[in-house]
């Protein structure tokens, strides 16, 4: 054989590597199937229930842009109004409520922790607190759940973020490793930025990027070339060894992973070093530079964004982004003199009862509508990346879950959750969802200090009734719906433990059955496991 040709060949098909990646690009996305994951926006202190949730409360045609938008009789605006132009990807599942609701905190008649602890510390985990010590979750939470299961690579662990300064008490921490074991949120967005800058590959266009936008394949770039020389004369050894190297070529086309993971796409989503210090997140250490409106406005933008590139380099499919509770808003038009949770509770502070806060449902409702134009932000930018045949908020679930339903009733039945994307097709879309049956109305949050002066007395019930099917049950539904993007899989019928675990806990804690890490998982209360079906496409 020539030796000359035979180089020529070889190596012009060995240069034909470096472009593989752009081919990829366009080839693999249409044949492999994309990632699903899912992405918990948490909230604080509960919400006006009658204004959040949509006009229409179940079946067919109830969440429209009208259904979210339309003004009340009473001539207020709906809080969920800016995620109108969603409401075709938008699933609200009713009358769930969180497990353990109203149990286990009372020991031998003895108080042991406030709703707040039970709020965040049960929330995620579907488990009773310790009501000694520090009173964590007696479990892990979904999210490590979730991460454990379907993270790709090494990587197991969630990706939990809050904006602003977290707690590091059971009234900051939604997420639990194990049984007893806080997992703190991450602060700083540098430290995101940091993580996924390793991952980047090259954006550089090419001119394989030009062939490939007309399907051809990158051994297109070299044909020439390998026909010229399989043509020529040589021995069986010497063909088994060209046909060798075109099957080695064939098979990198089709193993090396499609990435829209680069530096390109992280500036064109607005996340460089600039826009991060701008966000007011410094170079070195931790926690934040600037100030609060500085970090819920620009830095909450940045979270976003970040959420956004994660899952482009699918670095993670189990995000959390926490709001904390203890915050006075002074940014976007809001202009407060008393905190979130002192608003929740009408009077101004951590106690219950007392005097309304002048203007206080206003307020509330001012806090409400921000964080649902958050909410409708990350949808929105989720939304905008394609990803397969449709968008990358398709291929997930992003979940709006709050820590209560109504703040002053602190209660946690009839919970007002919305769900954005199908999640690879598992999940309906554009509906609500009684689940509960019957008349689920909207609660009474605002039974309270509706007239607006300080005069009034905070003394009305402003929570709700009924809406009390497990939360568990909805969680388990999305470990499912995660889960059925891999042939592999085995549905699972249960996650935590549900309500009706040790009323009281009678003196002492209640018998769980554990894995080898201390995870509770499963107990005496899971009397109805199984998925919400009624949610399901």
């Amino acid at each position: 054989m020539n030796r000359r040709l035979f180089l020529r060949g070889i190596c012009g098909a060995a240069l034909a590597v470096p472009f593989l990646n752009s081919l990829v690009r366009s080839a693999r996305a249409q044949e492999a199937p994309s990632p699903r994951r899912l992405v918990i926006f948490y909230t604080n202190n509960g919400c006006l229930t009658n204004r959040w949730f949509p006009t229409i409360e179940n079946g067919a045609g109830s969440v429209t842009a009208a259904s979210l938008e339309t003004v009340q009789a009473d001539g207020k605006p709906r809080t969920l109004a800016p995620l109108a132009p969603y409401a075709a990807k938008l699933l609200f599942p009713r009358g769930l409520a969180m497990p353990l609701n109203g149990l286990n905190n009372k020991v031998d008649g003895t108080v042991h922790f406030d709703p707040h602890d039970q709020g965040m510390g049960s929330k995620l985990t579907c488990a009773p607190l310790d009501p000694a010590g520090e009173h964590w979750a007696l479990s892990h939470s979904l999210d490590h759940e979730i991460a454990r299961r379907f993270n790709q690579g090494t990587n197991k662990i969630p990706l939990v973020l809050s904006v602003g300064n977290a707690f590091t008490n059971v009234k900051g921490i939604v997420s639990y490793s194990a049984s007893s074991t806080p997992f703190a949120p991450v602060t700083n967005a540098r430290t995101v930025y940091s993580s996924l800058t390793g991952l980047f590959a090259s954006g550089s266009e090419t001119e394989a990027d030009h062939r490939v936008a007309r399907g051809e394949s990158i051994i297109d770039l070299v044909t020439h070339d390998l026909n010229a020389l399989k043509a020529r004369k040589m021995s069986g050894a010497d063909r088994r060894k060209v046909d060798d190297w075109l099957a080695l070529l064939r098979e990198t086309e089709q193993r090396v992973l499609p990435s829209a993971c680069t530096a390109e796409a992280a500036a064109a989503l607005g996340v460089t070093d600039a826009a991060l210090t701008a966000a007011g997140y410094p170079a070195r250490g931790g926690g934040f530079g600037g100030n609060s409106e500085t970090v819920y406005t620009l830095g909450s933008e940045m979270m976003i964004r970040l959420i956004a590139l994660t899952m482009m380099c699918d670095n993670n499919r189990s995000i959390v982004l926490q709001w904390p509770g203890f915050v006075t808003f002074k940014w976007d038009g809001i202009s407060h003199t008393h905190d979130h949770h002192g608003l929740s509770h009408r009077n101004g502070s951590a106690a219950t009862g007392g005097q309304c806060v002048s203007g206080v449902l206003e307020q509330i409702h001012e806090i409400d509508r921000w964080y649902a134009g958050r909410y409708a932000k990350l949808v929105k930018t989720i939304d905008s990346i394609e990803e397969g045949g449709g968008t990358m908020l398709d291929n997930s679930a992003v979940m709006w879950l709050p820590e209560l339903a109504d703040g002053n009733a602190h209660n946690t039945n009839n919970l007002p959750i919305v769900i954005a994307g199908g999640a690879g097709g598992y999940l309906k879309q554009g509906v609500a969802v009684n689940l509960a049956g019957g008349n689920l109305a909207v609660g009474n949050s605002e039974a309270s200090c509706a007239g607006g002066g300080e005069d009034e007395n905070n003394s009305g019930n402003t929570g709700s009734s009924g809406g009390t099917v497990p939360l568990n049950k909805l969680y388990t539904t999305l470990i499912n719906a995660l889960g059925a993007g891999t042939p592999e899989w085995v549905p699972v019928d249960r996650f935590g433990v549900s309500d009706a675990v040790s009323a009281g806990f009678g003196g002492s804690a209640p018998s769980f059955t554990t894995d080898g890490a201390g995870n509770v998982i499963d107990g005496p209360g899971i009397s109805n496991p199984g998925e919400l079906d009624a949610i399901k496409a």
